[in-house]
């Protein structure tokens, strides 16, 4: 379909002359006779392109084009200044305004065509261009987290708001939901990204221990103390540290905690001397924060500190649909580093890994499909013969006896249940999924009775 053209000019003469020279170039055109009339057509449906008359009464040529270039909706709309004066001074003025080229009257119908296609292809490549960045700037900020369910996308819509700020973070969700992932992203998109990322599980170590690694000592502050030595707030200062398993600490520790994440203010342990520090803290918990505050094991002061900006990480379970890429993803990897690992999976191995509960996540979904490359090594595909027991209760085991139809059948059936299942009940997506029409897919669950 040809571009739509805005003619403005309070000259009826000069919009029919128009109109009639673009139509018979293949345009589409709308008219307005004023300025006002004008923004209001921009306004109802917006063109292509506007030729702009430069003198109208009222609100003139010039005032129609700053309000274009006020709106952020219409500031890349083209706009073709037509004046019946063409003094140096009015050109500059109007492409100082925002103009994108002029002409003068009388107008030349093939100059005006040259022109129009000039500009229209013109916005055609800014708008691609346009996309392209907001596709390449998508891909990069998210470098690293795999998955498109709705589930993702709302992590993803936090993520936008979030990263390119120094705010502090507290990531929550169950074990091996892939909470340092998602920090890392954090950091590598954001202003710190030249800095140092330190990541820190909090819960793998004794008190004592952990207050060293995260403030630092002085030498001889206990046994084994034989030199002065940095925590990790000041090998991360600049930059961003990661506190995993931030529940698991204890409220003598959550103290000193505190003050460096509110003040940025740290002493290494026997040490008086206060050290100012620069960090961005990004904290991660498996446990319901607020229920250990409740209860008196988590400081409330710190998880109001901690708890600026939550973002709840899904389980694998809520997102289901995210598992083949996912696998896929994983068993890339292995393939790189092993040739002789399988490429990709049968259909029945990938409804088997699709059915699973998951409870140890995305960590245990990697392990599972690790173990599955090494059983297959040097075959094509993983299959459902190589994957773990747990997982054989997904779906039911193939029958080994009765007739080849009946089989194939009851095959056919399981799968299109637990892909209409998984795709919440979309027959268009469960099609795409099975590799069949939508249609087809309906006679197939009118013929096994799975629903109206």
């Amino acid at each position: 379909m040809s571009a739509k053209i805005l003619i403005v000019d309070d000259e009826p003469f000069n919009i029919d002359l128009l109109e009639q020279q673009l139509e018979e170039q293949g345009y589409q055109t709308c008219a307005a006779h004023s300025g006002e009339e004008a923004l209001e057509q921009v306004a109802a449906g917006k063109p292509g392109l506007v030729l702009l008359d430069w003198m109208m009464p009222g609100m003139d040529g010039m005032e129609v084009l700053r309000r274009l270039r006020a709106t952020p909706q219409w500031q890349a709309l083209p706009v073709i200044m037509l004046t019946a004066r063409a003094s140096t001074q009015d050109k500059v003025a109007g492409l100082d305004a925002g103009a994108d080229d002029y002409l003068t009257k009388p107008i030349d119908e093939a100059e005006l065509g040259a022109r129009i296609r000039a500009m229209l292809r013109i916005a055609r490549l800014e708008q691609e261009n346009r996309s392209l960045r907001q596709a390449v700037q998508s891909q990069v900020q998210f470098k690293g987290i795999i998955g498109k369910s709705r589930a993702m996308e709302a992590v993803y819509q936090l993520l936008r708001k979030v990263v390119d700020s120094d705010t502090t973070v507290l990531l929550s969700g169950e074990t091996g939901t892939g909470k340092e992932v998602l920090a890392r992203c954090i950091h590598q998109e954001g202003p710190r990204r030249e800095r140092p990322f330190v990541a820190i599980n909090c819960g793998a170590m004794a008190e004592t221990l952990l207050e060293s690694e995260l403030f630092g000592h002085k030498k001889g502050s206990f046994t084994g103390a034989v030199n002065d030595r940095p925590g990790l707030f000041e090998t991360a200062d600049g930059g961003t540290l990661f506190l995993d398993e931030i529940g698991e600490t204890t409220p003598g520790l959550q103290v000193r905690l505190l003050r460096a994440v509110q003040e940025g203010e740290i002493r290494r342990v026997g040490e008086e001397q206060v050290r100012h520090v620069d960090v961005r803290v990004i904290a991660a918990t498996h446990r319901e924060l607020k229920q250990a505050v409740a209860e008196g094991r988590f400081r409330e002061d710190l998880y109001y500190r901690l708890n600026v900006f939550p973002i709840g990480l899904p389980p694998l379970r809520q997102r289901r649909e995210d598992i083949p890429e996912l696998a896929l993803h994983f068993l890339g990897q292995l393939h790189q580093r092993d040739p002789k690992a399988p490429e990709g999976f049968t259909a029945r191995a990938m409804d088997l890994l699709c059915a699973y509960e998951w409870p140890g996540n995305i960590r245990e979904l990697q392990n599972e499909v690790e173990r599955a490359a090494l059983l297959g090594a040097g075959e094509a595909r993983i299959d459902a013969g190589h994957l773990s027991e747990r997982l054989a209760g997904g779906l039911p085991p193939v029958p080994r006896r009765g007739k080849l139809k009946e089989v194939l059948a009851q095959v056919e059936q399981e799968l299109i249940t637990q892909t209409l299942e998984r795709r919440q009940g979309n027959r268009t997506h469960a099609a795409e999924e099975l590799g069949m029409s939508r249609w087809g897919l309906v006679q197939k669950i009118k013929e096994y009775g799975l629903g109206a």
